[in-house]
């Protein structure tokens, strides 16, 4: 995923575990279509039902808390496909659809692994920066831009 989100953490408890992971979730539900003549996104109708929500656990996890306070956590591995049936962890998001990831710091008690299956059963906190909402795309939608 480009850019890579990246985090930074203050207020932890620097003896205490976490689990850091990120996910993906529908900002609405219509679908767009880039406009090249007015270089922008246009509502192109209703969403398509929605991929699974998959939650990716930062690799580096569980920290410690005096860990996350000294570094930036990096997103940098997250894989993103349109694949329903991707088999390999990857976040799957509809094309031409609008996304917002969102981040979650899990304790962890000691003794437990840094797997987190159901985050409802955890003691969590998630983090929105609604500056990170996206266009997911398979394909460059300005024609300035080629590969």
């Amino acid at each position: 995923m480009f850019p890579t989100v990246r985090v930074s953490f203050t207020g932890i408890r620097p003896d205490q575990r976490y689990a850091v992971l990120i996910d993906i979730v529908p900002v609405d539900n219509k679908r767009y279509r880039y406009a090249y003549h007015r270089s922008s996104w246009l509502v192109a109708g209703k969403a398509d039902p929605p991929a699974p929500c998959r939650k990716y656990a930062h690799p580096d996890s569980p920290y410690t808390g005096e860990q996350l306070r000294k570094q930036v956590v990096s997103f940098e591995k997250v894989k993103l496909t349109n694949n329903e049936m991707d088999k390999h962890g990857h976040l799957v998001l509809n094309s031409m659809h609008k996304y917002q990831p969102r981040v979650h710091i899990v304790i962890r008690p000691e003794g437990s692994s840094g797997n987190v299956g159901d985050l409802e059963n955890e003691a969590y906190k998630t983090f929105i920066f609604p500056e990170t909402v996206f266009t997911a795309v398979t394909a460059y939608q300005n024609q300035l831009v080629s590969l």
